[in-house]
């Protein structure tokens, strides 16, 4: 059994799952608020949750949202005679972009979608998402193109995420090859690649396209410099929590990857001598 809420991702308690009622059908459960406010939505689902996916749930959400925004004092959550409206928050706006997308994910993904907000930055949105497993390491996680950028993530089980970023300015093309049963996502960068398994294989095809489309068009990931020292200073730092778990090998290969990095940056002029010795020093100690 899922420990957390597919929708909100917080941790199921035992009161929670006294409701009984609260699992979709494909295997995730609502805790106890979560539930009472599908309902409060759709009455209906108060019998009938179990037939209704992850996908559909939160598309009514957002319906919902957008229905009492259109009305005045209206909202989607009710107490009473009385309307409340919940201001989303930066990972409902996410969650929506998902839901817009058509992303076919499993509860399985939720771990990696609830990071969302701490990865993406405050005016970047999704272009393509898509399940998979990272051929190269063998991990199982989710990958997420933005208009100048490309990632995979996985949350590991005890604590930290597995991140892999590649710039949109540095891929050659995006591949996508179809088999009976699923299809390969190819990230081809400089005479190497990185190649991810879907779980979904008509994912691939609208995820190549949009991404090859924003290759061609150098206009969409043209990124301020300092939100690039953000982006590589929140990878360092997930580096930090990554490599608790990694195996040495695996370590020293993605921090002298971000030392390389690192240097581009400092010649670049994004980086100062004392911001690139302090960073240097950060990736150094975990060897």
């Amino acid at each position: 059994m899922n420990s957390i809420c597919a929708l909100c991702g917080t941790p199921l308690t035992s009161a929670d799952m006294l409701v009984g009622k609260n699992k979709l059908a494909d295997g995730g459960y609502l805790c106890s608020g979560c539930f009472n406010k599908a309902i409060q939505i759709n009455r209906d689902l108060i019998n009938n949750l179990d037939q209704f996916y992850f996908a559909e749930i939160t598309g009514m959400f957002l319906k919902s949202k957008i229905d009492a925004s259109q009305n005045a004092g209206g909202t989607p959550f009710s107490t009473g005679n009385k309307y409340e409206y919940d201001a989303p928050t930066r990972l409902d706006e996410i969650k929506d972009q998902i839901v817009a997308l058509n992303a076919r994910l499993s509860v399985l993904a939720n771990e990696e979608v609830n990071m969302l907000d701490t990865i993406l930055d405050k005016n970047e949105n999704l272009v393509a998402i898509a399940e998979c497993i990272y051929l190269q390491n063998k991990r199982e996680g989710i990958i997420f193109a933005t208009p100048w950028r490309v990632v995979f993530i996985d949350k590991k089980i005890l604590g930290g995420v597995v991140r892999n970023e590649f710039p949109i300015r540095e891929i050659i093309s995006i591949e996508h090859i179809e088999d009976l049963l699923y299809s390969i996502l190819k990230v081809n960068i400089k005479g190497v690649s990185a190649e991810f398994k879907l779980h979904n294989k008509n994912d691939g095809r609208a995820f190549s396209s949009i991404v090859n489309g924003n290759i061609q068009n150098p206009e969409t990931y043209q990124k301020p410099q300092t939100e690039n020292l953000q982006a590589f200073q929140q990878n360092i730092s997930g580096l930090v929590q990554e490599d608790v778990y990694a195996t040495s090998k695996e370590a020293s290969v993605t921090i002298f990857e971000q030392l390389e990095k690192l240097g581009k940056l400092r010649e670049m002029g994004v980086l100062t001598e004392e911001e690139f010795a302090e960073q240097k020093k950060k990736l150094l100690d975990k060897l």
